[in-house]
């Protein structure tokens, strides 16, 4: 019986161990989230969308507050008579005004000024949205990382392995011990592993450049995680409980209830095209001119304190048409905020069932990996007798390997679901990404 040589298994070997090896520098999660706050476009924008947004406050607030008005003018004229005599004249003038204009009632000013505020609230719970998604940008953007560098080395150990059996089987065809057909497949097979390893290769390329454009600096070698990892249910297990704190808690609902309300407000301030508005005005105004035909110039000033009454008559329907309009914005406005809350119902649910599953699978791989690891031990002693042969032996260690990556895979999910779980709360923060970073070795 054709074996491998004791060297050739023991190179199998070790590429089966190098999943849990850590590189001695390594960026780790925590890095990488500080790196994509400051280089993160979408994340940049997100700010500047809010430092513009929250200026709807102040403007609203300034439609109820006094407007002060200053103008001025000079001016040359020129008169020409022609009856019942002709003459000609020329003077100079100038003038200015100073007014002061508090609005005592307009109905629309009231609403705007309501719809400032939802803005202000709004533009809030907007960035709160942005920071939860660059946290969960990077951290998917991490581990998919870590996830294509483990497919990459199952697939450069499976591509050993069935090199393996290729020379085997061209061996065995050699001294007669195998068919041609033996050696056209593990040629095949061997072809299709180089395949795959490209594929795997070109994947981590992949992988590796949407984090580079997150954090708009070279990937570096990441930090993996510790080999061991506490499992953590949802506490309270109760989805009802999730559900319901999701939707007290979610900024996404909480955006579209301001949408509403603006929309609300916007009907009033629609309406108020028909009501009558009321200011209090005080004005201070200075004239000078010279004559028009005689010598000398005329100078006054005059000083006005009152109020200002204007009834809108006729609009040309305008106004009609923009309360339709308004009202049909509501109406939309409404039914998105009702849609909205029944994804977020969904996504809480989906994740949680998500931590809850992934708990069962990453413990139920676990004890996969003990068994696998216990049938390749079983299977170099059989080896060592002469009732098992190298191709035992390699596949047992591949199917040791894609278990450990399947595990390492499981992992990754069950700790993206739990961040997950807290986005659909609204409660996903810094300290979680501290809590995961927490995990990798070395962090």
């Amino acid at each position: 019986m054709k074996r491998f040589s004791p060297p050739a298994l023991l190179v199998l070997a070790a590429a089966v161990m190098a999943l849990g090896v850590t590189p001695a520098r390594a960026d780790n999660l925590l890095d990488i989230y500080h790196q994509a706050q400051t280089n993160d476009s979408v994340w940049a924008g997100a700010r500047y969308n809010y430092d513009a947004s929250i200026e709807k406050g102040p403007q609203g607030r300034a439609l109820l507050l006094p407007s002060v008005i200053f103008s001025a003018g000079a001016f040359k004229n020129s008169i020409d008579k022609t009856s019942p005599t002709s003459e000609m004249a020329r003077y100079d003038s100038s003038s200015y005004t100073l007014q002061l204009t508090q609005p005592l009632y307009r109905r629309q000013n009231f609403a705007a000024y309501a719809q400032g505020k939802s803005a202000v609230t709004q533009a809030e719970a907007e960035l709160a949205i942005a920071r939860q998604d660059l946290i969960l940008r990077t951290t998917q953007a991490y581990f998919e990382v870590l996830s294509a560098e483990d497919t990459l080395e199952f697939a450069r150990t499976e591509k050993s392995a069935i090199a393996g059996q290729r020379e085997l089987a061209e061996r065995n065809f050699n001294v007669g011990n195998a068919t041609i057909v033996d050696v056209h497949e593990a040629r095949a097979r061997y072809d299709l592993a180089v395949a795959q390893e490209v594929a795997a290769d070109n994947d981590l390329k992949v992988k590796r450049e949407a984090l580079t454009t997150l954090t708009n600096t070279p990937a570096p070698s990441l930090a993996r995680l510790a080999p061991r990892l506490e499992l953590q249910s949802p506490e309270p297990q109760d989805m009802d409980h999730w559900v319901n704190a999701a939707q007290a808690q979610n900024p996404r609902i909480q955006v579209q209830e301001q949408q509403l309300t603006i929309a609300t407000e916007e009907v009033k301030r629609s309406r108020g095209g028909h009501y009558p508005t009321l200011d209090f005005i005080a004005a201070h105004n200075y004239s000078k001119s010279g004559s028009v035909f005689f010598p000398g110039t005329t100078e006054y000033t005059a000083n006005q304190v009152g109020v200002q009454l204007q009834v809108p008559l006729f609009a040309g329907g305008a106004t009609q048409s923009q309360v339709r309009e308004s009202l049909a914005r509501e109406a939309q406005a409404r039914q998105g905020l009702e849609q909205t809350r029944r994804e977020t119902t969904q996504q809480s649910r989906e994740a949680y069932l998500a931590v809850t599953s992934g708990v069962a699978q990453v413990r139920a791989l676990e004890q996969a990996r003990v068994s696998t690891q216990k049938a390749l031990e079983s299977t170099l002693l059989g080896y060592e007798t002469g009732v098992r042969t190298g191709v035992d032996v390699l596949n047992a260690q591949r199917d040791l390997y894609r278990t450990q990556r399947d595990l390492a895979q499981a992992r990754y999910t069950y700790l993206l679901s739990r961040l997950r779980l807290k986005n659909a709360v609204g409660t996903l923060s810094e300290a979680d990404i501290a809590g995961l970073n927490a995990l990798l070795a070395g962090g």
